[in-house]
């Protein structure tokens, strides 16, 4: 008998092909049949309706959900989309491995991005990659994942927040702790080269881990040095990297920063798409929103942040080095610049726990209230909150998005921050996959169902090799979402990012029903 037949609905297969209406079968945690009719008896049956649509499950490219999976085994604010495979340790942010003596500096380090607590005795046990999958595997997952190991974390073990270059010792332990990873299922290795520590790393390192990466097929997913006037020579960099290496790149939330940077576009989705055509394995994938997030620290200039955050905030309350990072602020366009680049007013308030007073609003009009200017209100905000400071930047305009969007090899990654605890964080983070349905297929109309399907389904899935995912097909995995097509999107917005999608009916892992009706089992 069937464990699942789901009869007469409208199923887009995760290829890019038309629609077609049909059954699906499923059987041991696959899938069984696809055909025009199936007449089986089931335990379940689902009768599909004129309004549903029948998917593969989503595969989100780009997360920080690595401690979500520590609290909440459910994973509720991905599967709830419809995400069934989860790639977390994105922007050289990972939960291990760990070196115990330098703790503390790696947990300041992914305060903003994972503000998870409650666990630090068993955190600061990672000191292998494998330790903290098995914490993973212990929880018991309801959905699938992919983990990268984090540049970032491997220099805070082998060498804290030093801005140098590495020893060759130094160097050959981060390979080795890489290696380790990689033999223990991690996908591979990613960077935030805008954060410190990596920023403070050439581009020979990168090289060289990246060819331990490419040792096990694995991926280099890059939050890449400049996203604004320096983008191409930061694509080029990454390309010039992966080649070198060896290995597949994945371009991390690709954009062009900077409304006077915006024809920039037009020189680097052809970049991707030549290395392509030269054989590289490349995609980029972007969250569908105008709106960047990260933390407020990376408004400062690189310097600021050398020995860690506690590093960062003497440096603040010393009247000369702020003076000298607030005029780096306004004049410097050597590093990521955004208050250059994207301007006070462009940048919005949207955690900071010490001061409540100012959540939801712009830059510009903190400044005004504090009666300084923008810059100087950076350095308050930060010492105020103890360097945990979460805002939102509009990064580009709409158009930008959408032409990113409609490229054929842009995957769909939420970087989703801080989902999972009940802060304030981006709506992206619980409502990414359903906005780009409601916003960017059904609403626009920028490329259709099949297509925007094909985005978080096969296009990732034959990137990162997962075979069995991404298709609706025999022998597929039975990772499967129904949705309605008339009501799915998010009310989700700045001010009450934490709403539940919409119009998610069904999403089965493995051909086990996890949601129903919107709402995880």
């Amino acid at each position: 008998m069937l464990e699942l037949l789901i009869k007469n609905i409208s199923i887009a297969d995760g290829s890019g092909a038309a629609m077609f209406k049909g059954c699906v079968a499923v059987k041991d945690g696959k899938i069984a049949k696809v055909a025009e009719n199936i007449d089986e008896p089931a335990e379940t049956v689902i009768e599909g309706k004129p309004e549903q649509i029948l998917s593969p499950g989503f595969i989100d490219t780009h997360s920080h959900n690595d401690l979500h999976w520590i609290i909440d085994h459910k994973l509720s604010t991905q599967l709830i989309q419809g995400v069934t495979y989860d790639l977390c340790g994105s922007c050289g942010i990972s939960a291990a491995p760990v070196n115990p003596d330098n703790f503390d500096m790696l947990k300041r380090y992914t305060a903003a991005t994972m503000p998870f607590t409650g666990f630090d005795d068993e955190w600061k046990s990672w000191d292998s990659f494998e330790k903290y999958l098995d914490a993973v595997k212990k929880r018991g997952r309801f959905a699938d994942a992919g983990f990268l190991v984090g540049h970032g974390t491997l220099r805070i073990a082998v060498m804290g927040m030093d801005n140098r270059v590495p020893t060759a010792e130094e160097l050959e332990k981060m390979k080795q702790l890489l290696r380790d990873a990689m033999e223990a299922g991690a996908a591979g290795l990613s960077t935030g080269l805008i954060y410190p520590p990596c920023v403070f790393s050439e581009t020979a390192e990168l090289v060289e881990l990246c060819k331990v990466v490419a040792e096990y097929d694995g991926v280099f997913s890059t939050h890449m040095r400049n996203e604004s006037t320096r983008l191409i020579d930061s694509i080029n960099e990454v390309i010039g990297i992966a080649k070198q290496a060896g290995c597949k790149l994945l371009i991390s939330h690709h954009k062009v920063s900077g409304v006077h940077n915006s024809h920039l576009v037009k020189q680097s989705l052809p970049l991707i798409q030549k290395a392509r055509d030269e054989g590289l394995r490349v995609i980029c994938d972007q969250y569908q929103s105008n709106m960047g997030s990260t933390t407020l620290a990376a408004v400062l200039p690189p310097f600021c942040h050398e020995g860690g955050t506690e590093a960062m905030l003497a440096r603040l309350r010393d009247p000369e080095t702020k003076a000298k990072a607030i005029d780096m602020m306004l004049h410097d366009n050597s590093f990521d610049n955004f208050m250059i680049q994207m301007g006070p007013d462009a940048i919005l308030i949207v955690n900071a726990p010490n001061t409540p007073q100012y959540r939801g609003k712009y830059l510009d009009k903190i400044a005004e209230e504090m009666g300084v200017e923008p810059a100087e209100a950076v350095c308050r905000l930060e010492l105020e909150n103890n360097g945990v400071v979460l805002m939102a930047v509009r990064m580009c305009e709409q158009s930008v998005v959408d032409e990113i969007f409609s490229f054929p090899y842009c995957a769909i990654g939420s970087d989703g921050i801080g989902a999972g605890t009940g802060t304030l964080t981006h709506p992206r983070s619980t409502s990414n996959q359903v906005h780009m349905l409601e916003d960017f297929v059904r609403n626009r109309k920028i490329v259709s169902w099949e297509e925007a399907i094909r985005k978080c389904t096969t296009l990732p899935a034959d990137f990162l090799g997962l075979s069995s995912k991404g298709r609706i097909k025999e022998g597929a995995d039975a990772d499967i979402v129904i949705f309605n097509r008339d009501t799915v999107g998010s009310d989700a917005d700045f001010v009450n990012p934490n709403v539940s999608p919409r119009g998610i009916d069904y999403v089965f892992v493995a051909g086990v029903m996890r949601v129903k009706d919107s709402t995880v089992l």
